[in-house]
């Protein structure tokens, strides 16, 4: 008999393997704690990845399936581990291979310089690892007197050595944690954690001739399989090795390779592709992805396996271009190197952060100050208001020009604390909406006025009745501004939060403000699976003005919620229109604020708080384009960082809840706002949030502004296949 530990909630049997599962942790997050590769995607439960079925026990789903699989799954009891906690001991089917990873202590005994950018970091474990040529580990170095503890996930770049020799090829990035740490930090002696194996990517079976396909470090990994087979009866199949480097000394691993392709009994073809070569360069010039079509002339792709390894731009690039060429997708096999802030599962803490300050706390109650200085502003009248709104926007404006990025990862030891800060929002935007209508009303409503005279011995109520056009024009400019920014915004970090029946509800409460409670529906479940494509009416193809996307937005986004939230209730043999189903909810909820406006002052304050709610809905869509204009995404290939713009602006980032770091954001969307990390090697707006908002009301400006922009993404971010589809769109 066992007995779990107090804050092991129960036990998992999965795969031959025993999992405790702890009270409020998916299985997939048990699963990864444990040590099991469990196979998985975008972790918010839009690619399936992670999906399994429950022979017995109960589930709590995080996020209802009936928005995520089809009936016949949800009959069968599949869940998807990435949305699901246990309630009870549970068994599990699982179709995909699980293995299981252990720590391992180990010791450098080399770091040796491959390229001016690429590092070999050689250890000896202390006892062997059991891995395959084509997985990858996490590497720990330790905290010590130079800096913190960092992990980092990196391929196995030679086959497996019987005495527990390790190497790892490692791509110096300015500002990565590990790979500044092999310079700063480690040294022959250094003592490190190894934690693997994982991943399924591996030679792949069969007698096949094999396509393989590599870009900078990722040529590793595949010239460890080549070295795994040569001397098995593998080395018999026909194999071409193109790969993808900037420069001739980019080009590592030559001996190894030789020697391979003398030993290699069937034909070993290797093309080195140099995108940025030497004038005496012999070889094969520009970027790989884009010269497939003729280099891959006169081969039969269709009867071909494909191994893809690198970056995942690289990769996604590769694959669409092989699928095109006829491969079928269970012959392409890939790793995809994907950026530190999204390798690895987001603990609650960051694993490169410092403790963090006072400041790094507060900074987010900056919200706050802006929210009230507006009430206040609004409150006061006249000219008060006016310069309310000109306050807002220079605080704005100036302050991201002139106070630069803020790229901190601190590591926030109170959550609950922001959570709390995230929730305030909702009696803030009350009061806010609640002065506006105050304003426009003929009487005192709930005495107000009276109320403020009381306790400041300020006449707000002659204020107000002395308040001209200007200032109601400003009113309705700021009303309409802190609900977009105030309520929107808040809403966002909460209406993700699928595991958290509160935050649901107050993040549907604020979004009644701007009648746009749809959004928690068609945002999580639509545009996250749709980012970047024609499927998704939030992202504006290069072209389109912003008025016309915000009415497009607008009615599709409508339209999309409505037919998720019909198909979920389907899928539940629900009606559509039954009390339960959202989008009639929220309706409700909206049509009573709007009772609740002209009870206080009549039709007209009740109009003018459709004027206000309106004004924050369109600011929302506004912000939608600015999110995502003129980028592209092929369905098949996952969402990345590179699919959206991003800002690491401080004024911005703070009052904002880091809705600036939106490509890490899309990229792991079930991350909470002080865990998001700057991305700063990702597409970029030109300035702050409201900056760039104010540049997109002027079309020509705007187009001017982005061309630069657009054509850096093209050359720089997109595959092929994305540089396409961008020109297809474009209106």
């Amino acid at each position: 008999m066992s007995v779990l530990s107090p804050s092991v909630a129960h036990r998992i049997a999965v795969s031959g393997y025993q999992i405790e599962a702890r009270e409020g942790e998916t299985l997939l997050q048990a699963a990864e704690r444990a040590g099991i590769a469990w196979p998985s995607g975008c972790r918010v439960g839009a690619c399936g990845t992670c999906r399994c079925r429950v022979n017995s026990g109960e589930v709590h789903e995080r996020t209802e399936s009936a928005y995520l699989l089809d009936a016949d799954e949800i009959a069968a009891g599949t869940v998807l581990a990435c949305q699901t906690e246990a309630l009870s001991d549970l068994s599990l089917t699982l179709d995909a291979p699980l293995s299981k990873a252990a720590r391992h202590t180990a010791t450098v005994t080399a770091v040796r310089s491959l390229s001016p950018h690429i590092t070999e970091l050689s250890l000896r474990c202390d006892t062997p690892i059991d891995f395959h040529a084509g997985q990858f580990a996490q590497l720990c170095l330790p905290e010590d007197a130079k800096g913190p503890a960092i992990r980092r996930p990196y391929s196995f770049s030679t086959a497996k050595a019987v005495d527990g020799s390790l190497r790892f090829t490692i791509r110096h990035h300015p500002g990565g944690a590990f790979s500044e740490a092999l310079n700063q930090r480690v040294q022959v002696g250094t003592r490190m954690d190894v934690d693997g194996p994982y991943g399924q990517f591996a030679w792949p079976a069969g007698e096949l001739p094999v396509l393989m396909l590599g870009a900078g470090t990722g040529f590793a990994p595949l010239l460890a399989m080549l070295e795994a087979v040569v001397d098995t009866p593998h080395s018999a199949r026909d194999v071409v090795l193109l790969v993808a480097a900037k420069q001739r000394a980019d080009l590592y691993g030559s001996a190894r390779l030789a020697q391979v392709q003398s030993r290699w009994r069937g034909s070993l073809r290797v093309v080195p592709v140099l995108s940025t070569p030497e004038d005496d360069w012999l070889g094969e010039r520009g970027r790989l992805t884009e010269r497939l079509p003729e280099l891959l002339a006169g081969m039969d792709v269709a009867a071909m396996e494909a191994c893809l390894c690198g970056p995942a731009g690289f990769v996604d690039a590769a694959e669409a271009a092989l699928l095109s060429q006829g491969m079928l997708p269970s012959r392409v096999h890939a790793d995809r190197f994907v950026p530190a802030a999204i390798a690895e599962p987001v603990a609650s803490t960051a694993p490169d952060a410092g403790p963090s300050s006072l400041l790094h706390t507060l900074k987010f109650s900056l919200f706050h100050a802006v929210g009230l200085g507006s009430a206040l502003s609004m409150l006061a009248g006249g000219a008060w208001t006016i310069a309310g709104l000109i306050g807002v926007i220079a605080v704005y404006v100036i302050g991201d020009l002139l106070l630069g990025d803020d790229l901190s990862v601190p590591d926030y030891r109170h959550p609950a604390w922001l959570t709390a800060v995230v929730w305030s929002a909702l009696p803030m935007v009350a009061l806010i909406s609640f002065i506006a209508v105050w304003r426009v009303s003929p009487g005192d409503p709930l005495a107000f006025g009276a109320f403020v005279q009381s306790i400041s011995g300020i006449d707000v109520l002659a204020a107000r009745d002395a308040s001209g056009f200007g200032s109601l024009l400003a009113l309705w400019l700021l009303t309409g501004l802190m609900i977009g920014m105030a309520s929107t915004v808040p809403a966002h970090e909460l209406v993700h939060r699928t595991w958290d029946p509160r935050s649901m509800r107050i993040g549907r409460g604020l979004l009644a403000f701007s009648f746009d409670t749809s959004f928690a529906i068609e945002h999580v479940h639509g545009h996250h699976r749709a980012v970047a494509t024609r499927d998704d009416p939030a992202s504006a193809p290069r072209g389109r003005s912003v008025y016309a996307h915000v009415l497009h937005s607008t009615w599709f986004g409508n339209l999309s919620a409505w037919r998720i939230e019909v198909a979920r209730l389907s899928k539940r043999g629900v009606r559509a229109w039954h009390p339960s189903n959202k989008v009639l909810q929220g309706w409700v909820l909206t049509a009573g604020l709007v009772a609740l406006a002209g009870i206080a002052g009549g039709w007209v304050a009740a109009l003018f708080f459709c004027a206000c709610a309106l004004l924050g809905k369109s600011l929302l869509e506004i912000v939608n384009y600015m999110e995502h204009y003129g980028l592209a995404r092929d369905p098949s290939t996952p969402v990345q960082p590179r699919h959206s713009w991003n800002t690491n602006r401080r004024i911005s980032s703070w009052t904002m809840f880091n809705l600036t770091r939106h490509s890490h954001h899309h990229a792991q969307g079930e991350v909470p706002f002080h865990l998001l990390r700057p991305m700063n090697d990702a597409p970029m707006m030109p300035t702050g949030y409201l900056g760039t908002l104010l540049l997109t009301l002027v079309p020509p400006l705007w187009k001017r502004m982005m061309a630069p922009r657009l054509a850096d993404w093209d050359a720089r971010f997109a595959t092929p296949a994305e540089r396409h589809l961008a020109r297809q769109t474009e209106t």
